[in-house]
């Protein structure tokens, strides 16, 4: 019912449309960008849930708290402590392992501000599972949602980083100014 909503939403109301195909596989890794507002969450969400897909997105665990919290799982958020040092990593994957299906959302840039570097978790993470990596995002101004193929993390994070930001300046953000740009 809700992806139903959610695809008269996405694609009818606002008229957004969807570029490449869905991932077939169990278990995939999506890395999301460009991530410069917040209405990225909302038209990503809106996006994922009108193609059918249940996605798992982690986001700081500041958002969970009460009464939030609820709103929070309902939305398909998971929470990351990114002030502790922890092994984010090791904490992902070994949740790649205890299930038999498992699509996750990771912002690589990490923030909604300009960084020139992507952040590596998304990659060592894929290789520490043995999972794929989908890259998608949104072009606000074609209003096209993209999903490329499915695809293993390549040798080193530099080259897997390089194709990624490449994939980001072929979109156009909402904020422009605070993301790759050509």
């Amino acid at each position: 019912m809700i992806n139903r909503f959610c695809r008269l939403v996405f694609f009818k109301w606002l008229g957004w449309r969807q570029i490449g195909e869905l991932p077939t596989e169990k278990k995939y890794l999506f890395v999301a960008l460009p991530h410069t507002s917040n209405w990225d969450f909302i038209y990503g969400w809106l996006a994922v849930r009108s193609m059918g897909l249940d996605v798992t997105i982690f986001v700081k665990d500041v958002f969970f708290f009460w009464p939030i919290t609820y709103f929070c799982r309902f939305f398909g958020l998971a929470p990351v402590n990114r002030r502790e040092r922890s092994n984010f990593v090791d904490a992902i994957a070994a949740e790649f392992d205890q299930h038999e299906e498992l699509a996750a959302l990771i912002a690589p840039e990490g923030t909604r501000a300009f960084k020139p570097m992507l952040k590596s978790g998304y990659y060592y993470i894929a290789k520490k599972a043995n999972i794929p990596i989908v890259v998608a995002g949104p072009d606000y101004e074609k209003k096209t949602f993209t999903l490329m193929p499915a695809r293993k993390a390549l040798a080193t994070f530099e080259e897997d980083a390089a194709q990624v930001i490449e994939f980001c300046k072929s979109m156009t953000a909402i904020k422009p100014n605070k993301t790759f740009t050509n």
